[in-house]
């Protein structure tokens, strides 16, 4: 029996999160059981509920606090990223998005506005922020939660898919999902064929937009200049991560940058739209 196509969408992260499987039997559990983990990731890890395990951490500098194990996680790559990217990608500038209103003010303390790598420590299912920064985690969780869905799909014997979060998207199996960039005069260009790796594209932008609604800081609460940056590679929370590495570089040295973590520069455009199936 051939597999048949199943797609669900759902409010997550910020965004609006496609699933897209196809499977010998069309299991609704599992659909939600993959939604119900995206969504786990989104209570851990965001900035603007108070009662997130991420949340938790930033109120409490100077503390060890339990964390979730997705949590770590995400926190381990997110340093190891800035150690790798000298510190272009820096995940404690949640300061400088919370004075400039972009995020909201749960905190009573007094915070930086950033801060480095070893502002975070980390220990067994512990971590502790030794300055009063702010974490913000939201761009990579993302690609991170998109991650582990596929990983449940696979577990399920899901034949093929992906997930499409956003600016976020991973495809797996035998299946080739086209992308196409948006050019000025609104015309559409092919990107790329997307087939078992990941996709993410971020924008740098002066103002509100629903369609990629975080901003890019450098480490001083400066943007870089306007543009939405893509990449392609392995996983999605690396991709998310890089386009934030790469957003803060001059054109000339993004593709030598992101061969350096395996993956693949792909455009700097105005906006990046995939070809529904």
């Amino acid at each position: 029996m051939m597999p048949t196509l199943a797609k669900r969408m759902r409010p997550l992260l910020g965004t609006f999160v496609e699933i897209g499987a196809f499977m010998h039997d069309q299991k609704e559990g599992i659909l939600n059981q993959i939604f119900n983990k995206i969504e786990c990731i989104h209570n851990q890890m965001s900035f603007h509920n108070p009662n997130s395990a991420l949340s938790n951490l930033n109120k409490s500098p100077g503390k060890w606090i339990d964390l979730p194990n997705e949590t770590l996680s995400v926190m381990r790559k997110a340093k190891q990223l800035s150690l790798d990217s000298d510190h272009l990608f820096n995940c404690t500038l949640g300061g400088y998005l919370v004075k400039k209103n972009i995020l909201p003010n749960h905190f009573v303390h007094s915070f930086q506005p950033s801060g480095k790598a070893s502002d975070i420590e980390i220990r067994n299912h512990q971590a502790r922020l030794t300055a009063p920064v702010l974490i913000s985690l939201d761009g990579i969780a993302k690609g991170y939660a998109v991650d582990l869905a596929i990983d449940v799909m696979k577990q399920h014997n899901i034949v093929a898919g992906w997930v499409n979060a956003g600016g976020d998207m991973k495809v797996f199996g035998d299946l080739t999902l086209p992308v196409s960039q948006r050019q000025k005069h609104t015309s559409l260009q092919p990107l790329v064929q997307l087939n078992n790796q990941a996709l993410a594209s971020s924008e740098v932008h002066s103002q509100s937009n629903a369609r990629f609604p975080g901003q890019i800081l450098d480490n001083t609460g400066q943007q870089p200049n306007p543009g939405v940056i893509s990449v392609m590679a392995k996983d999605s929370w690396l991709a998310d991560g890089l386009t934030k590495v790469l957003a803060l570089q001059p054109e000339s040295e993004r593709h030598t940058t992101a061969k350096r973590f395996n993956a693949i520069y792909l455009a700097s455009s105005t906006s990046i739209n995939r070809t529904a199936l």
